[in-house]
């Protein structure tokens, strides 16, 4: 391949990508002043009733709460009651472990790989990840506090610093929460939207491609809460639950509009997507579009028409069944990636752990946190993950060095204090409300720059205190570079080509359905596109991947290309459009290079014999 051939670095696009992530959308704003008043409160709180560990209090929220109001008081619940059970289970572990600290160190590894492979294999996820670490940080505590004390004192106050932050949050969202049902509607107004600004460009904008990316799984999630909890009428829920599809619907016909349709005919369906968008967003159900048709009409017109039509019915134009929640990954015995994946964390965790207690330096136990919060699957998404953490925590400290110099000695009291918390909370959530890519370095700079400033139940000056917490989160960032790339090191490309399988798996069940089984052809469509647009996000993070595991630019440009050529293939399958010769032919190749592939063995494995990718 000649210099000129070679696909471009994707490195200043990255770097665009994240000028563009921190840019204004609409209602950013007021999530940011929202996070940064809630920790202001939080922070006030702690010093008021001389609550411990402050910053890790104004973490939780920051942690937990969420756009949907309903959604967060549920996770604010859930952490005080699971907090309720693990300080309850903590007790009588403490007090077998101990006089031996032997015993102490494999509770505490065996507790954190249990609960890591649980984060791996269940819908847990990172909760289970935060078990994991509350369970062994406080085990940590029996080095340095006596059992009495950590019995009756210091579980408490643990319990104290989960539960007040989130009963603080219960009452916040309950007063300046969004609720769940209002969030929907806005998501199908802005499906209609992206729909109408499609058809009116002639290309798909990003907006429409990650309208199509997110599914529908969430939306129905926070519609059954909405249920669950009766939160608006029978009619409107009903309605709400309909036109989830619907909208979606809406957004693959509109994908599948021919640039070279009647201007007229467009113009028509753009208004009628905008009307209809417009009585939505006012509460509204839209009104029955005109029987506008053309001769000629493509199946994309008539789809787009039907979903008019439908918005316009009672039932919002549809009754999908939400699918069953798996409680357990298929190959969560069978995948040996789960288990490796615990044990590498495990490792990671315990190591900080004898590194800080055995030079005697307990002012670094932040690395111990680091591991848990910053380990993931693949070595991308890892190293991607750390990066962040480095830039957040960099910002973070500069921030909270300044206030310390020049803010703190003017402080004298705890409104003084909230107030400070309020400006710096403000930074770091502007950030951390943004996309999922960047969120991490909004949460890093909250913590960090906490860390730093909030160091007892005062203003605080203690520089040291709060660079020894810095030098925490960089050795714990080191020990998982080193552990997560030299123990079965796994590359990011076997998970892109894994979506792609379930993307073309969900494909040939779009073909194998009739089309009067609209529903079931919806729902196939939707799990493509979520497969599609994962496997768009693990392609944007492998130049995070070392150079001796990273896939080539070439290979990295062929896999985009079979994501764009796979987008093409699910719409033109959902809307049975007959096609060409060549489409069908795109598709057997994407099939034929999948089923080829065979992950090469890495060569900077030092544990184990796994191969680079998908273990499937």
């Amino acid at each position: 391949m000649k210099a000129a051939d070679q696909p471009a670095s994707p490195w200043p696009g990255i770097v665009r990508q994240a000028w563009d992530d921190v840019q204004p959308f609409p209602g950013r704003f007021g999530r940011t002043w929202r996070i940064a008043l809630l920790c202001a409160i939080v922070a006030a709180t702690s010093m008021i009733l001389k609550i411990p560990e402050a910053a890790i209090s104004c973490y939780l929220v920051i942690f937990v709460m969420k756009e949907d109001a309903v959604e967060t008081c549920l996770m604010a619940i859930g952490v005080i009651g699971l907090a309720t059970l693990v300080v309850a289970l903590m007790i009588p572990l403490v007090n077998a472990t101990v006089e031996s600290p032997q015993t102490r160190l494999a509770v505490m590894f065996g507790v954190s790989f249990v609960f890591l492979f649980l984060s791996s294999v269940t819908p847990l996820g990172e909760q289970a990840a935060v078990v994991a670490l509350i369970v062994a940080f406080i085990m940590t505590l029996v080095t340095y506090v006596p059992i009495g004390q950590i019995g009756d004192q210091g579980l408490l106050m643990a319990w104290k610093m989960a539960c007040m932050p989130m009963a603080l949050m219960i009452l916040f969202c309950l007063v300046f929460g969004t609720p769940s049902h209002v969030l929907v509607r806005r998501r199908i107004v802005e499906r209609l939207e992206a729909a109408a600004d499609r058809i009116d460009a002639c290309e798909s904008p990003e907006a429409l491609v990650e309208l199509l990316g997110e599914g529908n799984e969430d939306l129905r999630k926070r519609i059954a809460m909405v249920k669950a909890l009766h939160l608006v009428d029978r009619a409107t829920s009903t309605w709400l639950t309909g036109a989830i599809e619907t909208s979606y619907r809406a957004l693959l016909a509109a994908s599948a509009l021919p640039p070279g349709a009647d201007h007229r005919a467009k113009a028509s369906l753009a208004a009628q997507l905008r009307h209809a968008a417009t009585a939505i967003s006012q509460g509204a159900r839209p009104a029955y579009p005109s029987p506008d048709v053309t001769d000629g009409a493509t199946r994309a017109d008539t789809a787009l028409r039907d979903a008019l039509v439908g918005l316009a019915a009672p039932d919002g134009g549809g009754a999908p069944q939400p699918a069953r929640p798996q409680l357990l990954a298929a190959d969560a015995f069978t995948n040996p990636e789960h288990h490796r994946y615990a044990l590498k964390t495990t490792i990671a965790a315990v190591l900080c752990y004898l590194i800080y207690t055995g030079i005697q330096w307990d002012g670094i136990h932040t690395a111990m946190i680091t591991v848990y919060v910053a380990a993931l699957g693949t070595i991308a998404e890892t190293v991607r993950k750390l990066t962040l953490r480095i830039a957040g925590c960099l910002i973070g400290a500069a921030m909270g060095w300044f206030v310390l110099a020049f803010v703190m000695p003017s402080l004298t009291s705890v409104g003084g204090l909230a107030g400070m918390v309020f400006g710096g909370i403000l930074v770091a959530a502007w950030v951390a409300v943004g996309k999922e890519r960047i969120q991490y370095v909004g949460f890093q700079v909250a913590l960090a720059f906490m860390l730093t400033t909030l160091n007892g139940f005062g203003p605080s000056f203690e520089i040291s205190q709060a660079t020894n917490r810095i030098y925490g989160i960089l050795l714990g960032i080191f020990v998982v570079y080193l552990v997560f790339t030299q123990f079965w090191p796994k590359s990011v490309a076997g998970d892109i080509r894994a979506r792609l399988r379930d993307a073309l798996d969900a494909i040939d069940r779009i073909s194998a359905l009739p089309r009067a089984e609209m529903h079931a052809r919806a729902a196939a469509a939707s799990e493509a596109q979520i497969a599609l647009a994962k496997a768009e996000d693990l392609l944007d993070i492998a130049p995070f991947e070392p150079m001796s595991n990273r896939v080539s630019m070439a290979e990295i440009a062929r896999l985009r290309g079979a994501v764009d050529g796979l987008r093409d293939g699910v719409v033109r399958e959902y809307l049975g459009e007959p096609g060409d010769s060549r489409a069908k032919q795109d598709l057997a190749q994407y099939r034929d290079m999948l089923s080829a592939y065979r992950p090469p063995e890495s060569g900077v494995m030092r544990v184990g014999a796994s191969p680079l990718g998908d273990p499937r």
